[in-house]
């Protein structure tokens, strides 16, 4: 719970025992007890906004003050005691309910960015006129694609991003996709980010390495705000691919809404529909070479080391980008996040370029229980991934393990709910390790910074087993 609804329901509680056992009606302690309730009220609500987690507390409110001027006369508390017990039970109901829902479903927020850069980020739409679209019936004659790019800016320009855009729409989706339910996902619109729309890109005659972001099936470009706005403070552009089709929604700039379509989960599907994914990459990283596809990306452009360019992404676009770096030679390295390693068979010498593999510790429990086909696990796709994690494991190539993780532990939904979570896990302190694996990586590989930042990693955490093979 933030601060502030922490400190309203507290006085709520307080506010509720003196009413019911002291005195009610309208009297001068009742009055300033009421009228700071309601402060802390419009406080909250113009600082987080008002949302259906602390609905508990507002009917509470609701009854205190129809306490204080229903019958303003009637200053009588009960002294029976079973109405004394009645009423504590309530009181205590109404406590446990008044924090448990904003506990369990929190206010996601991301830690402050560490680096030095403001972090700007501007919306793009690209069409590629030589691919016809298939993923989407009765959709537009040609692929067409939303990316979302992110960018050192000039301090104090542009405005506060969203989290998304049409947070409607996505949280209809991820009830769909994800299977929470949707008033679960609801709040997620209060959600603050660090990062500044349609910012000025920053005037500097450094350049920057380029990073693709690819999603994971049925979810969304900025799925990884909280890796994505660390990467970019210290010095990088991030371009975050929306796979139209594939990603939980797609919003195009006339309003066209494309939502996500459902795929077979096969290996023979997902071997197949990965090569669309590499397809939309390379396309993607064409047009932003070129750089000419929009007058409001040219600054963002200038700014762009084209020699150094690395890839990542989380599952499906975990996989995704272990292809791109065997097949498309401007990729200089890249990360996979708990990513099936689908698509064409890694070369027999792995991928010969700095790759890393970061695994969730549920996720390898899984593949190894299919792989020896223990009861109640046998999944096919498990069973293979663990196959295909052996092929990567090559000179050149880092894994690692993270403890007390599962899938999701890797996106920004881990924070929406700790009953998502695996038992014990700190969510913050999993994105603090995931952020400094991935700056680590990426400072080694493509800035050159040879500061024994994985080596440190590795010392301080060696419950992630982090390997190079």
């Amino acid at each position: 719970m933030k601060t502030l609804e922490v400190l309203f329901t507290l006085i709520l509680i307080l506010s509720s025992i003196s009413l019911t056992f002291r005195q009610r009606g309208v009297t001068t302690i009742n009055l300033i007890m009421i009228a700071t309730n309601y402060v802390l009220l419009i406080g909250t609500i113009m600082t987080i906004g008002a949302n259906w987690r602390m609905i508990p507390a507002y009917f509470v409110l609701m009854l205190l003050t129809l306490q204080v001027f229903v019958k303003p006369k009637s200053t009588i508390v009960s002294k029976n005691l079973r109405m004394k017990i009645i009423k504590t039970s309530g009181i205590v109901v109404a406590t446990i309910t008044m924090f448990t829902l904003p506990t369990l479903f929190p206010i996601m927020y991301f830690p402050e960015p560490t680096g030095k850069y403001t972090v700007g980020t501007q919306t793009f739409h690209l069409t590629d006129k030589n691919r016809k679209e298939f993923v989407v019936p009765n959709h537009q004659v040609n692929r067409e694609l939303m990316i979302q790019v992110y960018y050192p800016a000039e301090k104090e320009t542009g405005q506060p991003s969203p989290y998304f855009k049409d947070i409607d729409a996505l949280t209809q989706q991820l009830a769909t996709t994800q299977g929470f339910p949707n008033i679960a996902t609801t709040h997620l619109g209060l959600t603050k980010t660090h990062s500044y729309q349609d910012a000025t890109a920053i005037k500097s005659k450094e350049k920057f390495p380029l990073l693709l972001f690819a999603h994971g099936m049925s979810l969304y470009s900025r799925q990884n705000t909280f890796q994505l706005e660390e990467l970019v403070s210290h010095g990088y552009i991030v371009v975050a691919l929306n796979f139209t089709g594939d990603a939980a929604t797609t919003i195009f700039p006339d309003g066209d809404r494309v939502d996500f379509t459902p795929i077979e989960n096969t290996i023979t599907f997902l071997n197949n529909r990965i090569h669309l994914w590499e397809q939309d990459a390379s396309f993607v990283l064409d047009e932003v070479i070129k750089g000419d596809f929009d007058k409001n990306f040219r600054a963002i452009a200038s700014l762009i080391d084209y020699d150094s360019i690395g890839m990542l992404g989380h599952s499906f676009g975990g996989a995704t980008s272990a292809q791109m770096l065997v097949k498309d030679n401007r990729i200089k390295a890249a990360i996979d996040m708990d990513g099936g390693l689908y698509g064409d068979s890694m070369p027999k010498n792995g991928p010969e370029k700095p790759f890393m593999l970061m695994n969730a510790e549920a996720s390898i429990n899984f593949m190894k229980e299919a792989y020896n086909q223990q009861p109640g696990n046998r999944d096919e796709l498990f069973a293979e991934a663990y196959l295909r994690n052996k092929t990567i494991e090559k000179p050149g190539v880092y894994t690692a393990i993270i403890p007390k993780t599962n899938h999701g532990s890797f996106t920004d939904l881990a924070a929406v709910s700790p009953i998502i979570n695996e038992s014990g896990a700190d969510v913050n302190a999993i994105y603090k390790l995931i952020n400094e694996l991935s700056l680590g990586f990426f400072d080694k590989n493509l800035k050159g910074i040879q500061d024994n930042k994985l080596n440190k990693i590795q010392k301080a955490h060696p419950e992630i087993n982090l390997t190079l093979h």
